[in-house]
């Protein structure tokens, strides 16, 4: 519409009878409580007048507004203009001045016209919005009813810009097959029942939902699984008498079928009712949820789902493909008998029809998706390893880590086997756990019976949990020790290899010959670890002392020797040297510091490094303090307390710790110098490569420092040179 043209139609302005009837409606003022106060509304027996005309074609509907009227005004506030041929309409704000397009419950009106009960316009008037709209009303209902409809239309219009697309991608849906329902009732619905009679004498026969015949039972139980002894398929018993109306679980069905691009892949839910009393009648149920297309090369090109579509309608719309990366359960039966054909040609490279007829069970659309990441699938499909196939699809991205040369065009230089370990692995229908035995086997050299490796795959033991003891026996004693122990101390097997390796670093850090056969095999293993965990009293700490001792076994020996050099104590002050890997662990743990749990330490002491020293008050020895790192020359690296940090008191110990320097610079013998100059050129170089990384610390009272910075200033060399000239060589 021509805003112009429209401007230039004969004003409407009220009647005399308009403006009598607004000057007698006196305005009635209500006053409402709420909670939070009062509000008073107001409101006239008609909050709205309207005049209309038909002019040029054009229905011209003017409303005024009764404040207006009463005051003497006879001009519109509003005009609305509306051409049915075209179905357009606009309304002119005469109070503004401009154009809206909002239909009348959206235009700004006062207040009262809300709260009025009713809106005046003439009979005639009344008759002409019906006649020219054609509607089931006139007046304003007719008007905001034309409106609603004509907004309905012009959404229905944008959405069929975006939906118009879909349908026709989905116009090459072939029909149903002719069998689909009888298939989806036998095969893709896969729960199944016999249905019995009670009987105290125990029921003889009952009704099989899938041969559909009366077949012999054998003291059936309701709600116990077997077999039914005709077709062989597994079944429910239920009781006729306590099963009531019985309904399968919705499960998931898949139809794959050639098309205009490709091929489509259909997703359909269904399930089985059983209504009591008529359980050989069973009603079932079947609908389509999601439609994927493919190219001839099983390319993805468009995904639907049904749904909901803009809160308008129930139909097809456009989503994405399946995330490789979803964890959630998508299997389901695929229908077979069109999978012949696509396996000759456009699902000729993928595998999915092998893994189709490997897996009882499988959704193609994920196995699609992770074969567009992880195309060695096809090889694992094509080669019947459906164990292997499943377990990449719930998780490929670890699932990759199994290949041992992933580049490889070579199924059996990919998986790191070789033919006859492969030909086990399709036999035991291994999965990654077999397979990592068997690369573990190729990689020994040494040969692992199928039985044993079964077992350790279904006690979920991998060669990396029995790495503590491989190197003093084999796999196949290890297994049978962990079988033995099971049945004479009636233990799980993640028991009986938690006890062994505490039991074997509780022996470590006792000194015990752990490489005696006597030892690391012992006959009654929880009772011999019961007897270390006496020996050793804090059972944890021993186990982790025993592990330390293991990696690092000169730790305790360098201590030993270092104790009369670095022991020193004043009337206020102490620096103990520690006798036993506990000692530093339960310092660590007590100041809440990494010392005792950090490796980089064992490391520095198990090559005389640096030593961690503790700095105690002699008024009370045994609570810890200070927490010091020395090397051997006696400068300290770090001095540390609670959560890392410095207090105030540091820099009176700092004194004692210039006094203990002094102390120790006669004891200490060339051994000790040339271990210092090392020292002191290893940490030279960690300060360097901490400043070239910028390494900041991010937590603690330090955040946001640089770690070389406060290393650096927690530095004491024990050196006669100037202090100044030592920050600046270790800087």
């Amino acid at each position: 519409m021509k805003k112009k043209k429209l401007l230039e139609l004969r004003a409407l302005n009220a009647t005399s009878d308009m403006m009598q009837t607004a000057d007698a409606d006196t305005p009635q003022r209500t006053v409402q409580k709420y909670w939070y106060g009062e509000h008073v509304y107001t409101s006239y027996q008609y909050g709205l007048y309207m005049r209309c005309q038909v002019m040029k074609d054009f229905l011209k509907v003017a409303f005024f507004l009764p404040e207006h009227m009463r005051m003497g005004g006879k001009k519109p506030a509003y005009e609305l203009y509306i051409d049915k041929k075209q179905k357009e309409f606009l309304t002119y704000d005469r109070l503004r001045g401009k154009w809206l397009t909002a239909k009348l419950d959206r235009i700004p009106w006062p207040g009262y016209v809300s709260y009025s009960k009713k809106e005046w316009i003439s009979p005639q008037g009344h008759n002409l919005i019906k006649k020219y709209l054609g509607g089931e009303h006139g007046g304003y209902q007719g008007l905001l009813e034309y409106q609603m409809k004509v907004r309905a239309d012009e959404l229905k219009q944008r959405h069929r810009r975006e939906t118009d697309p879909w349908d026709l991608d989905l116009e090459q849906t072939p029909e149903l097959p002719k069998d689909w329902e009888r298939w989806v009732d036998k095969v893709g619905i896969t729960e199944n029942y016999i249905f019995y009679q009670y009987s105290r004498k125990g029921a003889k026969t009952g009704y099989c939902t899938f041969c559909e015949k009366e077949v012999a039972v054998r003291k059936p139980r309701h709600n116990k699984t077997g077999y039914c002894p005709r077709c062989r398929h597994k079944i429910t018993f239920k009781s006729i008498g306590k099963a009531g109306t019985v309904v399968t679980e919705r499960e998931r069905m898949y139809l794959m079928q050639r098309c205009e691009d490709g091929f489509i892949l259909r997703e359909f839910y269904g399930y089985r009712r059983y209504p009591k009393g008529d359980y050989q009648n069973p009603e079932c149920s079947s609908w389509e949820v999601r439609r994927a297309i493919y190219d001839c090369h099983a390319y993805p090109l468009n995904a639907y789902y049904w749904g909901l579509y803009k809160q308008s309608e129930t139909r097809w719309i456009s989503t994405s493909f399946c995330n490789p990366g979803w964890y959630g359960d998508g299997r389901g039966r695929v229908y077979g008998k069109t999978l012949p054909t696509l396996a000759a040609k456009e699902l000729h490279r993928t595998g999915l029809v092998e893994a189709i007829r490997d897996n009882r069970k499988i959704d193609p659309e994920k196995y699609l998706s992770v074969l567009d990441r992880v195309p060695q699938l096809e090889q694992l499909a094509k080669a019947h390893l459906p164990a292997l196939v499943t377990e990449c699809l719930g998780n490929y991205y670890n699932f990759r880590e199994a290949f041992k040369n992933p580049k490889s065009g070579s199924l059996l230089k990919l998986l790191g086997i070789d033919s006859q370990q492969m030909k086990r692995l399709r036999e035991n229908r291994g999965g990654r756990q077999f397979l990592t035995w068997l690369q573990y086997e190729k990689v020994t050299g040494k040969y692992l019976p199928d039985k044993a490796v079964a077992w350790f795959c279904s006690e979920d033991i991998l060669p990396d949990k029995l790495r503590f003891i491989t190197d003093r026996m084999s796999v196949v004693q290890i297994y049978n020790y962990i079988r033995r122990q099971m049945q004479e101390n009636h233990m799980k097997s993640s028991e009986v290899l938690a006890t062994w390796s505490d039991y074997l670093s509780m022996a470590c850090r006792l000194k015990m010959n752990t490489g005696d056969a006597i030892i690391y095999r012992v006959r009654k293993l929880r009772q011999r670890h019961d007897e270390l965990v006496e020996l050793c009293g804090q059972k944890e700490l021993a186990i982790r002392a025993g592990e330390v001792l293991e990696k690092y076994p000169h730790v305790e020996d360098i201590y030993q020797e270092i104790n009369k050099v670095y022991g020193y104590a004043d009337e206020e002050y102490a620096v103990i040297v520690p006798s036993q890997i506990e000692e530093i662990m339960d310092e660590g743990e007590k100041l809440h510091h990494c010392v005792g749990s950090s490796e980089r330490y064992w490391e520095r002491i198990e090559r005389n490094e640096s030593y961690v020293l503790f700095l105690r008050k002699v008024s009370d020895p045994d609570t810890p303090y200070y927490t010091l790192e020395i090397e051997p020359d006696g400068t300290v690296r770090q001095k540390r307390t609670m959560y890392d940090r410095q207090k105030e008191d540091i820099k009176d110990a700092e004194k004692f710790l210039r006094e203990w320097q002094k102390v120790i610079s006669k004891r200490i013998t060339e051994k000790e110098r040339g271990l210092a100059e090392k020292s002191r050129i290893l940490r030279k170089e960690e300060f360097t490569q901490l400043r070239e990384n910028r390494i900041i610390i991010h937590t603690g009272d330090l955040r946001g420092q640089l770690l070389a910075d406060v290393l650096m200033k927690d530095l004491m060399e024990n050196k006669e040179e100037p202090a100044e000239t030592a920050l600046a060589d270790a800087a």
